[in-house]
């Protein structure tokens, strides 16, 4: 968890283990086989009613199958918005080179939520 600035709100998403973080630096989009992950994230305008970040989207690519399957870095931009109550409750996700180049997330107390690939 990263320390918010003086003069910021104090913003969480939950993650998978439905625990609040604010400014993670890596986290799991698929929590039933942590599938997709979003790792080096590093964010801007947190506590604010959007936030932004860049990193990268690590997706399972399931050759030959899901579990034998090579996970696979992307570029990815991540927004998250909605904040109510203190916490960001969607996430889009654009990762031009990925096999999905747009994923939308509903965040919940429970942690994210697959809502449409694209």
């Amino acid at each position: 968890m990263t320390t918010t600035p003086e003069g910021t709100a104090q913003a969480v998403i939950y993650d998978c283990g439905a625990q609040p973080v604010s400014q993670p630096d890596t986290y799991i989009l698929l929590c039933g086989d942590g599938g997709q992950v979003l790792t080096g994230l590093t964010w801007s305008n947190w506590g604010r009613p959007t936030a932004a970040a860049t990193g990268q989207m690590w997706q399972n690519n399931c050759q030959p199958n899901c579990a034998a399957g090579t996970s696979i870095p992307y570029a990815a931009t991540v927004t998250v918005a909605g904040l109510t109550g203190g916490s960001y409750t969607t996430m889009h996700i654009v990762a031009p080179k990925a096999p999905s180049s747009t994923t939308d997330f509903t965040l919940g107390s429970d942690g994210p939520a697959l809502v449409q690939n694209n």
